[in-house]
């Protein structure tokens, strides 16, 4: 399984999915197409867990997310809640600017419906 990655634009973030289990979504989430932009985002995901590593990080360091974009990214975490058992497994660290209380409810309202461990950080950039 190859790296995959797509560079940040003023309306998309970075993607860097390495197969070693380190998976990080980075800047803002605007696109005008969201299921164009996050359809092989999920669709490498998808094939990323039929072979994972025992442990796997997903780290959100967004800035902003829009709500077409909100969709995807529960889906991304959907797939890689399916691999959270006794043999892998899946944390997520969620990056948050102090005074954003928006992006951090974000991440607590998907802690509050997916079945992984989240870990919350405060930080004064993303």
């Amino acid at each position: 399984m190859k790296k995959f990655k797509i560079k940040r634009t003023p309306k998309t973030p970075e993607i860097l999915f390495n197969p070693n289990g380190i998976l990080e979504i980075s800047g803002v989430s605007v696109p005008e197409n969201s299921m164009g932009f996050y359809q092989p985002v999920v669709n490498w995901i998808k094939d990323y867990v039929k072979s994972p590593k025992e442990e796997t990080e997903l780290i959100f360091k967004l800035e902003y997310i829009n709500t077409s974009s909100l969709q995807f990214v529960y889906d991304i975490l959907s797939v890689l809640s399916s691999l959270n058992d006794e043999t892998n497994k899946v944390k997520i660290t969620w990056y948050y600017m102090e005074d954003d209380i928006d992006m951090k409810e974000t991440g607590e309202d998907y802690d509050e419906t997916i079945d992984l461990s989240f870990n919350f950080i405060e930080v004064s950039e993303v």
